[in-house]
């Protein structure tokens, strides 16, 4: 058979919407929202991967979602990290990084006890090799959540180097309740950084790592590859071992989820 005629796998099907109400309201830092999700239906929601990502959906007013048609049109939704999910409870964490005017920025700002979502997924997620006892964990403000997850995944007893870039010394929180780390925090402000400049400076730094290292590289799409592309040009560097995801894009509203920096 001519391999350009060879039929296609199916797509995937994606598991029906899930609808929550907000449980729990905590403001962690100036710059960050923690909304906790709960109702029967995310009894059946998970468990998600490290890192995996969720779709949270804003319908506009007068629109009737989810609905009972599977062609209707889907309201605008953004792309999230599942920061931790209690199965027995059905509760849902997310962090919302509250970086000025936006959709879900403004919907978590005004969030109140009550108010309902509709959720998507859970899909994605990272799988950290379990034969690493070396990793580097990359992240900006907007991947903090799922390098928790990744942390909080990683073998008993790994060397882990963490470098995190937020806007200033008020954004520093724990990646981890359970998992303590040293971090080196990278401050935009006052300076003024240009996004993720002092993540790229702060690998080049760093340098080549042991043989075998496990890298985790998340943030703005550009960044993310140009980090990369340093990487890759380490001697002997194992690029199974290296993972990257784009979770934002400079000038774009709403970067698809499934950036991983293949290209």
């Amino acid at each position: 058979m001519d391999a350009a005629a060879a039929p296609q796998k199916p797509r995937k099907k994606r598991p029906p919407p899930k609808s929550a109400r907000v449980e729990r309201i905590e403001r962690v830092t100036p710059g960050l929202m923690r909304i906790t999700f709960g109702g029967p239906e995310l009894l059946a929601f998970g468990p998600p991967k490290p890192a995996g990502h969720i779709k949270l959906f804003f319908p506009p007013d007068g629109m009737v979602w989810p609905s009972a048609d599977p062609e209707a049109a889907r309201p605008p939704s953004r792309t999230y990290t599942p920061r931790r999910y209690d199965a027995a409870r059905g509760l849902l964490e997310v962090e919302f990084v509250l970086h000025g005017e936006g959709l879900a920025s403004n919907w978590a700002t005004n969030a109140r006890i009550g108010d309902l979502m509709t959720i998507g997924g859970p899909g994605g997620g990272y799988t950290a090799p379990a034969d690493a006892d070396s990793f580097v964990i990359v992240a900006d403000d907007s991947a903090m959540p799922a390098a928790g997850m990744v942390l909080e995944s990683l073998p008993a007893g790994a060397s882990v180097t963490v470098i995190c870039e937020v806007t200033d010394k008020l954004e520093e929180h724990p990646l981890s309740p359970a998992v303590p780390c040293q971090t080196q925090w990278l401050h935009r402000n006052p300076a003024n950084a240009v996004p993720c400049a002092l993540l790229e400076k702060a690998v080049r730094d760093l340098g080549p790592q042991p043989a075998g290292t496990c890298w985790w590289i998340a943030c703005e799409s550009g960044a993310m590859r140009r980090i990369r592309d340093h990487v890759f040009a380490y001697p002997d560097i194992d690029r199974s071992r290296v993972h990257t995801r784009g979770y934002w894009k400079s000038g774009s509203s709403n970067h698809p989820d499934h950036d991983y920096g293949l290209d």
